[in-house]
């Protein structure tokens, strides 16, 4: 039975994490873990890490009574997961083992939740019955590697696939009928990953190798439909997809520190970046999304260690600061009951949850939306940061990936604040917004960030980059053999025209 090669859990799990551990696995026992606390408390709550255990939470799904979790095995231990239910009462137990898989995804049962949870296994769709206390393998897919999985209102349990020969597929099967049908999709070397289904059993999913977002629409014939972002849109591997009851396409990519939205109506796109944060947030890695019953949208940033939450209706983008002494890594996030968003933090061990019950007593506001900046030059753009709780906040920015590339200098920068105690009343300052002479021509966001230990709230604003309207000294060296001189010359900006902001996808 071979390991996954799923692209993106694996060589993040293999390239990042360097625990050491113990050689066997732990056996199932039960263990006193944790108990939801009802009292005001901060944002972020961590559970207790698991004593004993050689494995590192990587995928969690919440119910109503149990916390599903999936875990993998910390290196330098043989490659195997755990499955471990944890109960509401405060008690948690190990219910499978299992050897040379990496469970990549795990999703309950329509029936039975609580007690049933289907699982990947490498080139097998299994499930875990918490009454007959045993795995079951459904079906098996010769030559494939699955991927994620997700479930359609009749229970049915859609897959996405892909396979070591470049090709990626999506299959379906029913747990009541045992059948199983399977797609193909289009693209070659589209790496699907992530999967969802929106309403009326539209299914769309994530091309992190193609660099697309797809859709296929069930039927005799089934139809495939594909889509690119324009030219101004850099992306570097969509993960994941989550639909809101508009239609609109919420996805992650990972790779970059963005996350955007595509509207397959209006046939737009749009990608914001993460916020400002002291570490990694260039390479932020949004990986998970999902909506809440209140349709916010919830992600996870695997390397900055924060779970999101973006509200489009007011554009405001919150993030919860996961604490800890080492980097958490929280791979995976989801919202469950009672306002609790439950997520791994797989360089701590451990699994917690972000109370969004708790209001967040912090304001950022900016008095204007769209910025136009020349190259080589800046704007000043007002801010104001409110606090009733009078706690310390920084200010800075965020640009998107494309506008910061690796080993030079960002096109796009500002100035920064640190310490800010709003006080009684709201502190209102300025901040300046950089564009370098290389900045890259057209309309982009940037996330204006008011940030400290606990949370980061952001709004966005779009900054939209022009040609210099005046010359500049360009200094080039020549080397002659004679002479050897040193030319400084003048040369004025060639006249281009922009790029145009929410280009029609192409399809």
């Amino acid at each position: 039975m071979h390991v996954s090669y799923t692209i993106a859990p694996i060589l993040i799990l293999t390239i990042l994490l360097s625990w050491s551990g113990i050689p066997s696995m732990p056996p199932l026992t039960v263990d006193s873990t944790f108990a939801i606390q009802t009292s005001p408390q901060e944002y972020v709550t961590l559970l207790p890490k698991v004593l004993g255990s050689t494995t590192s939470p990587f995928i969690i799904y919440p119910t109503d009574t149990t916390i599903w979790v999936a875990g993998v095995s910390t290196p330098p231990n043989p490659t195997g997961s755990q499955i471990r239910q944890f109960f509401i009462d405060g008690t948690s137990k190990a219910v499978l083992n299992l050897t040379n898989v990496i469970v990549s995804s795990i999703v309950a049962d329509l029936a039975d939740p609580s007690g049933r949870l289907w699982f990947t296994e490498n080139s097998t769709l299994s499930f875990y019955d918490s009454t007959q206390v045993k795995e079951t393998k459904a079906i098996t897919f010769p030559n494939e590697s699955i991927q994620y999985l997700t479930r359609d209102p009749q229970g049915r349990i859609w897959i996405s696939m892909a396979s070591s020969s470049g090709t990626s597929s999506i299959a379906v099967y029913d747990p009541v009928s045992h059948t199983n049908q399977t797609y193909t999709v289009p693209t070659s070397g589209a790496i699907i990953q992530g999967i969802t289904v929106a309403p009326g059993n539209t299914i769309w999913f994530a091309e992190a190798g193609s660099k697309k977002i797809g859709r296929l629409v069930p039927g005799v014939p089934s139809v495939f439909s594909e889509f690119s972002p324009p030219a101004s849109i850099s992306l570097a591997a969509p993960v994941q997809v989550a639909v809101d009851p508009s239609g609109n396409v919420w996805f992650t990519d990972h790779g970059s520190n963005q996350f955007g939205v595509f509207d397959p109506q209006a046939s737009t796109w749009k990608v914001f970046p993460i916020g400002y944060c002291l570490d990694n947030c260039i390479s932020g890695l949004p990986n998970a999304i999902f909506l809440d019953a209140k349709n916010m949208i919830w992600f996870s940033e695997h390397i900055a260690g924060r779970i999101a939450r973006y509200d489009p209706s007011t554009g405001v983008l919150t993030e919860y600061s996961v604490p800890g002494s080492n980097a958490p890594y929280t791979w995976w996030a989801m919202p469950g009951p009672k306002n609790l968003v439950w997520f791994v933090a797989l360089g701590l061990g451990q699994i917690g949850y972000v109370n969004s019950s708790i209001p967040v007593v912090a304001g950022l506001s900016s008095g204007i939306s769209e910025l136009t900046v020349q190259r080589g030059s800046y704007q000043r753009v007002p801010i104001t940061v409110s606090s009733a709780s009078q706690e310390k906040f920084s200010l800075n920015s965020s640009e998107v990936t494309q506008d910061a590339p690796p080993f030079n200098p960002p096109q796009i920068y500002s100035s920064s604040q640190s310490d800010v105690v709003p006080g009684e009343n709201p502190y209102s300052t300025s901040i300046m917004i950089f564009a370098a002479w290389n900045a890259t021509l057209g309309r982009r966001y940037v996330a204006l960030t008011a940030f400290n230990s606990k949370v980061s709230l952001n709004v966005f604003m779009r900054v939209n980059v022009v040609d210099s309207s005046i010359s500049y000294l360009a200094v080039g060296s020549v080397s002659m053999i004679m002479l050897g001189s040193l030319i400084i010359f003048v040369r004025r900006p060639r006249k281009r025209p922009s790029a145009k902001f929410g280009e029609r996808a192409k399809r």
